[in-house]
């Protein structure tokens, strides 16, 4: 299944769980309604007929406890929904993280870091924040909305009891669940199910005896009575809740697994991390009284397992392992001792070969259709290995200065820097005005090493700085960003290629789109579809009837009628960021035939060079379309 089949079904998978939890809500209703039927016909001494509901209770009794049941759940569920807006820091909070971003310290967290940059820059998409919960079992999970505000967050007994290649594995196994839309799923569970929850919470409240010295008056025993039956209520909502999770996780679990696989070829690196969790004593299990709540999405289980298989979230370790190595013996790891065993996977010095795999200087343009078609969101191995060379490139003083979010804005800004000497001295002058003038003074010790970083690094450079730049008080990062548009609008016009680092940027660190900006317009796709071409074609030619040739091409493979191509002073920051925004709002199964009429256009030369493979793939980012880097695999 491809990314955009996927995302298309993860919309049905959304309403698939809004009817699971209306049936829950029912159900739910339902028992209450017969609770109180009970309870009135108990007290008046008669026996309890479940068809004589209506008659004990009459029409509008029912429809009250309907509606206050109905109300408090639904509450619930949007206080949690707030409560998680934030992103996947409010999960890693709740279980206790700290970020590690901008304060790895020792070695092993300096190595997870280096293992999610890797894969985050592979895959295309913003370096995640990671967080570390204090916990000696070996566990991970990520959560968030979408990539924009996605955390992997790792157990300390994951940093130090792992080697790199399991780590790499159980952090692969993560970003499946980010790429695949997985973590929106989750998110929208915990919201769903904390309503349902609510209902045993209140029963909890008022069972809870008064204090010592107080007298239990006769008013308490119909308190208690009501508390216990919510508590009754609310956990059996909580069990319909929990086989819902356990429906929607598991398969999921066996997806990520194989995927992990994929981004790095290697079954035994994950395979071996799931036998140390099971050869431990305390396996995965998380001290964190919030563990149950967020379970699901954790890499293995969090909490103590239930003695029914129908309530897991998670497929058995043993069946987890024999599908990732089928020739497992069935024993366990100690964590203290190294998993040994013959697997068929690439040896460490073929991974190190500079010539495995590299960044393509120029994509052949079916190349370049087929990474629409088939590499969205699907990183192998090579690009994998790819990461790691990108990482490597970037001189480690510029690795640094992208961790602290005072001189990830230098970085930032020395980026948007125009190519010509003329109107980069004037963008420097402006900086020297606008700028905190240590940020300028860092810039400037940090040029030099700028200078050696390859073209092809920019983009994962930026998606490095993210980390840190989300760490910016907001009066800092609105500093930043007027600073950054005014950058661009330094010489009268907007250069498609800065504008194109600028908006992974801000779709990083700003998320959703202003709706409020969104044209309702019928035709507002197509026009916006038709600006982005416009874009493209001015991009990559300086005259305009080479750029009226290419901006044709792409309007006919969207099969749109030919406009007249709007000039390059049409061209503004403002009407660019309203056409990606509402792009990024169009169905998943339209993107591709989008994506692909920016490659046509591209290729109106017959030649894509690669900083026009970085244009395709920031514009691709933007549409929520992470697309890893082509490659040129060595023959």
């Amino acid at each position: 299944m491809n990314f955009y089949v996927h995302q298309d079904k993860a919309k049905h998978s959304s309403r698939l769980l809004v009817f699971l939890f209306s049936l829950a809500l029912i159900t739910l209703i339902s028992l209450s309604t017969l609770a109180t039927a009970a309870m009135v016909s108990l007290s008046r001494g008669q026996p309890f007929t479940p068809f004589e509901v209506v008659q004990l209770l009459g029409w509008e009794t029912l429809g009250s406890i309907a509606f206050v049941i109905g109300t408090v759940v639904i509450l619930g569920s949007l206080y949690k929904f707030h409560q998680l807006s934030p992103g996947g820091k409010a999960v890693a909070e709740s279980l206790g993280g700290h970020k590690l971003n901008t304060s790895a310290r020792t070695e092993r967290e300096k190595r997870a870091l280096n293992v999610v940059e890797e894969i985050a820059i592979a895959a295309g998409i913003p370096v995640p924040d990671v967080y570390i919960i204090e916990d000696s079992t070996i566990n991970a999970f990520a959560a968030g909305q979408n990539p924009t505000n996605a955390i992997i967050g790792l157990t300390r007994g994951s940093l130090e009891k792992l080697t790199r290649e399991e780590l790499q594995g159980v952090v692969a196994h993560e970003f499946s669940h980010i790429l695949s839309g997985d973590i929106r799923l989750n998110t929208q569970i915990t919201g769903l199910l904390h309503g349902i929850l609510i209902i045993g919470l209140l029963g909890q409240l008022l069972v809870i005896s008064p204090a010592p010295h107080r007298r239990i008056t006769p008013i308490r025993y119909p308190l208690l009575g009501l508390g216990i039956t919510l508590i009754i209520l609310g956990y059996t909502g909580t069990l319909i809740g929990n086989l819902i999770k356990a429906a929607v996780s598991r398969q999921r679990e066996f997806l990520a697994d194989a995927s992990a696989v994929q981004f790095t070829r290697n079954n035994l690196g994950i395979a071996n991390a799931l036998k140390k969790i099971g050869g431990r004593d305390l396996g995965s299990e998380l001290s964190s009284p919030n563990a149950a709540e967020f379970n699901h999405m954790l890499f293995a289980v969090g909490v103590k397992r239930s003695l029914l298989s129908l309530f897991a979230t998670h497929p058995p370790l043993p069946v987890r392992i024999k599908r990732l190595e089928p020739a497992w013996n069935g024993l366990f790891a100690n964590t203290e001792e190294q998993v040994k065993s013959e697997a068929q996977t690439l040896k460490p010095s073929e991974l190190q070969n500079p010539q495995f795999a590299m960044a393509a200087p120029t994509a052949p343009f079916q190349a370049a259709l087929d990474a629409v078609d088939n590499s969205i969101a699907k990183p192998d191995t090579h690009q994998v290995e790819l990461g790691h060379q990108l990482l490597s490139s970037i001189p480690p003083l510029i690795q640094q200065a992208a961790h602290e979010p005072f001189t990830a804005r230098a970085l930032v800004y020395y980026l948007l820097l125009h190519k010509d000497k003329t109107e980069r001295d004037k963008q420097l002058n402006l900086l020297e005005k606008i700028a905190h003038p240590a940020v300028i003074r860092e810039m400037k010790k940090l040029t030099p090493h700028m200078q050696s970083l390859p073209s092809n690094a920019r983009l994962a450079l930026i998606d490095l700085c993210i980390p840190a730049l989300r760490a910016l008080v907001p009066q800092q990062y609105q500093i930043f960003k007027r600073n950054l548009i005014k950058l661009l609008h330094s010489d009268g016009k907007v250069e498609v290629w800065e504008w194109a680092l600028y908006r992974v940027l801000m779709h990083a660190l700003d998320g959703a789109p202003d709706r409020q900006r969104l044209s309702h317009s019928k035709h507002a796709n197509k026009d916006a579809s038709r600006f982005i071409i416009a874009a493209i074609a001015h991009a990559g030619n300086s005259q305009y009837l080479p750029a009226k040739r290419a901006y044709e091409k792409g309007l006919n493979a969207l099969s749109l009628e030919i406009t007249p191509l709007p000039g390059i002073i049409d061209i503004t920051l403002p009407r660019l960021d309203k056409a990606i925004a509402i792009a990024s709002l169009i169905p998943p199964l339209e993107k591709p035939g989008l994506l692909k009429a920016i490659v046509i256009t591209l290729n109106h030369n017959g030649v894509i060079k690669a900083e026009e493979i970085e244009l395709l793939r920031a514009i691709a980012d933007s549409l929520d379309c992470p697309m890893p880097p082509i490659i040129h695999k060595a023959r």
